[in-house]
């Protein structure tokens, strides 16, 4: 999957060099943090198409906050929105659970997106502080055992605060994408102490973002490319969803001892 291009080449020297993350069992986890503006949700959506349209890893994505940008996936099985984006994460938990419980060994990557986890758990939390300690709770256990299992999560937020995690779950993504401007207390949430001190004052535009990839010697400064025609990125992301397998159907697989990664 290809996170981005490098921004320097590319701003001064006009040159596309992609920076590039390969979905697995040794990066099956990435965070993508930024606020409203900077550009997360559309990098988020092509990041989907990729790894739909390259058949790196099947997508199911619970997206609380409904945003118009998911519109056209609603018909989808593989996509929740508001209220259902609960179930989208209990059934694929569910599914996890299977896996690992049966000792099944996948052949294909299958990632659970979440978008706006923050407001997902403040609602959760209005209902019940045991239904949002449940979902970090879920989460969490996919984001510590899911690499051996090649059961991954792209999680969307706006601040990595702590109090979003279970105890140690933010320490497991292996990329973390940091969006536009972020204050000096998100940098170091997210692990980027070093960077703040060579450039105290750093600030990125929208589709611009600093990128800690596990295995990397050093962070990449990245810019996404300009999506020129969003509906149909969209509908591509929706086409490619109805191809695969939804979740219910994953489920029925695992429970009865089938692979479901074909």
């Amino acid at each position: 999957m290809r996170l981005g291009y490098d921004k320097k080449d590319f701003e001064e020297l006009g040159i596309k060099i992609p920076v590039n993350i390969r979905l697995s069992k040794k990066i099956n986890a990435v965070l993508v943090a930024g606020k409203s503006g900077s550009g997360k949700s559309c990098s988020g959506r092509w990041y989907i198409w990729q790894q739909l349209y390259d058949g790196e890893s099947f997508v199911y994505i619970a997206d609380y906050k409904a945003g118009e940008e998911y519109e056209r996936l609603e018909l989808s099985p593989s996509y929740a929105s508001g209220e259902h984006a609960f179930e989208m994460i209990n059934e694929f938990y569910a599914f996890f659970t299977e896996v690992r419980n049966q000792k099944i060994r996948l052949r294909r990557h299958y990632t659970l997106f979440i978008e706006e986890w923050f407001g997902l758990l403040t609602y959760a939390e209005n209902i019940s502080k045991k239904l949002k300690t449940d979902l970090m709770s879920k989460v969490g256990e996919i984001l510590a055992v899911g690499r051996g299992l090649n059961i991954g999560i792209m999680l969307c937020v706006q601040r990595a605060d702590a109090s979003l995690f279970s105890t140690g779950a933010r320490e497991q993504f292996q990329c973390i994408l940091s969006f536009g401007r972020c204050s000096a207390e998100q940098f170091r949430m997210l692990g980027f102490s070093g960077e703040l001190e060579e450039n105290p004052t750093i600030h990125y535009k929208a589709g611009e973002a600093l990128a800690l990839i596990d295995g990397q010697d050093s962070v990449k400064e990245i810019i996404v490319p300009l999506i020129e025609n969003e509906d149909e990125l969209s509908n591509q992301i929706f086409y490619y969803l109805c191809k695969q397998p939804d979740i219910a159907e994953l489920r029925r697989t695992v429970a009865g001892g089938g692979r479901a990664a074909q």
